[in-house]
């Protein structure tokens, strides 16, 4: 697994070690919330460890940046396949040339691959 910094790793294990399951949906999310610097202030705001689910209202947050508003949506969209728009209309935001229009794009490789490959 790679990793962006010491940072990401330290975190993403902190992060699996809260959650209920380790399987690949769960290590996924646990990889992008600890990938981005905003998501690593703000994960709670995405994962509810409690319910052990995804809290779609996540992109609505005012902390929200561009990068780690795909960050967060790719990590919905391998959760449970979310890529809707708030008017429940499929967005083209969640593709793959929208998501990995980004510096962070071989790290959310990375994501795809421990939640399809794992």
């Amino acid at each position: 697994m790679i990793f962006i910094d010491d940072r990401h790793e330290i975190l993403f294990n902190s992060i699996v070690g809260r959650m209920r399951k380790q399987d690949c949906y769960h290590l996924a999310m646990a990889y992008l919330l600890a990938l981005d610097s905003e998501l690593r202030k703000h994960y709670t705001d995405v994962f509810d460890f409690d319910a052990d689910g995804i809290k779609i209202n996540a992109l609505n947050k005012g902390w929200q940046t561009g990068t780690s508003a795909k960050t967060t949506r790719l990590a919905l969209n391998l959760w449970n396949g979310y890529c809707y728009e708030e008017n429940g209309l499929p967005s083209k935001n969640y593709t793959p040339a929208e998501i990995f229009n980004s510096e962070y794009a071989p790290y959310y490789w990375q994501a795809v691959k421990i939640r399809f490959y794992l």
